[in-house]
């Protein structure tokens, strides 16, 4: 298997970068691609690669040679279903030298009114997903700089679930909290300087919320995120309608 050379790798912004998705939301995703790299001084004989990616799927379309503006439309992701939870990157590559020369990655992709797509809006994506072999109703899941919260598919549809009150008032502040905590308890980045970093959306998140950022040396940060997970039960807002219902009787 032949290994490529890191070293000396430029990284390509995202404004250079545009990914478009076209098609509708049930089909094959479809996509166009440019890039800009005038400014990037690169070998002219390296190709330019867009890569996409979803848990274990994995696609690699080559888009040209380096030029000043690269571009190839109506790229047809065949081993995708949709567009939920994909993630993008462009990588330059030369081949002959086996060398990586320039990369972009967590690029979220546009629709064709270059909005963002409504897939990576969220912090916390929702995907249906069979966890009868795991044994639970939820779990996340974390690929590529991307935590998923699966849900168990014989719950019904996931638009259906995400409304109920089981979801909002329990698995959602909880799969949350267990987030939060997997990043408080690891390295972070202080400075929160990438916003693509899973660690800094997320705690760019909470210090929006009123929850501060907490401190990276404490070695105890469960009243952090005790106080994080209040505020977003607060904005969740489902307390008084998940009291009303136990009251009621309808969870017996």
């Amino acid at each position: 298997m032949k290994r490529f050379n890191f070293t000396g790798r430029k990284k390509i912004l995202r404004d250079d970068i545009s990914i478009r998705l076209r098609g509708k939301a049930d089909e094959k995703p479809r996509v166009d691609v440019s890039v800009d790299l005038a400014e990037y001084d690169l070998s002219p004989d390296s190709t330019v690669f867009l890569e996409a990616q979803w848990k274990t799927r994995f696609s690699r379309e080559a888009l040209g040679r380096v030029s000043r503006s690269v571009r190839k439309n109506d790229i047809v992701l065949e081993e995708f279903d949709d567009a939920e939870g994909l993630s993008f990157r462009i990588k330059v590559v030369d081949q002959t030298r086996g060398r990586l020369e320039a990369i972009a990655e967590n690029i979220r992709p546009h629709d064709k009114d270059d909005q963002p797509d409504q897939n990576h809006k969220s912090i916390l994506p929702v995907a249906s997903a069979d966890l009868s072999g795991y044994g639970a109703l939820w779990r996340v899941e974390y690929t590529d700089q991307q935590a998923t919260l699966q849900i168990e598919q014989e719950l019904g549809g996931k638009d259906q679930v995400v409304r109920s009150l089981l979801f909002r008032g329990f698995i959602l502040p909880a799969a949350m909290r267990q987030i939060l905590a997997r990043i408080v308890y690891s390295d972070w980045d202080p400075e929160l300087s990438d916003p693509d970093e899973l660690s800094t959306r997320w705690l760019l998140f909470a210090r929006q919320i009123g929850a501060g950022v907490p401190d990276q040396n404490a070695d105890d940060h469960e009243d952090w995120l005790d106080e994080t997970v209040r505020l977003i039960g607060g904005r969740i807002g489902v307390r008084h309608q998940v009291i009303g219902e136990f009251d009621s009787g309808v969870w017996k």
